[in-house]
């Protein structure tokens, strides 16, 4: 039984995802003016951009805030203020690190295709992102080689 690409029945056309930015259907990837078969696509990938620059004013601002409460604590001799001091700085690391934990800012898919590493999509919102995403893995399974192994 030969499985050659002339052999398999090609999946049921159907738009899977459709904007001004990319077109994805069970057959082509429309996307800059391109038409990409999906069948030629290879290990496509999601690229997750995390940048945070909060995390590092409130690191910044942390180490300030200790930095000035230390010398006034030591010059009125008084634990109380290091300790404010101290206190204030742990508030500012734990907003730090809620915001660390928030999704990425900027979200790309990256694809193999003729050899050539090429960026299918990018945004920063991550619900046209999980659209996106979802109909190319559908797009991949619909042209998944069938095999006799499968």
């Amino acid at each position: 039984m030969s499985t050659s690409s002339a052999s398999r029945p090609k999946p049921v056309f159907r738009v899977l995802y459709q904007s001004d930015e990319i077109t994805i259907t069970s057959w082509h990837i429309h996307v800059d003016g391109l038409r990409i078969n999906v069948s030629e696509l290879w290990a496509a990938e999601r690229h997750l951009t995390y940048s945070y620059p909060t995390v590092r004013v409130a690191a910044i601002t942390a180490g300030l805030e200790v930095a000035i409460a230390a010398p006034f604590a030591v010059f009125y001799g008084s634990a109380l203020m290091i300790g404010v001091g101290l206190l204030s700085a742990c508030g500012m690391a734990v907003g730090a690190l809620n915001d660390f934990h928030q999704n990425p800012r900027y979200q790309e898919i990256h694809a193999t295709l003729r050899g050539r590493r090429v960026v299918l999509f990018g945004t920063r919102d991550h619900r046209i992102f999980g659209f996106v995403w979802r109909a190319l893995v559908r797009a991949v399974e619909d042209n998944r080689q069938l095999s006799p192994y499968d």
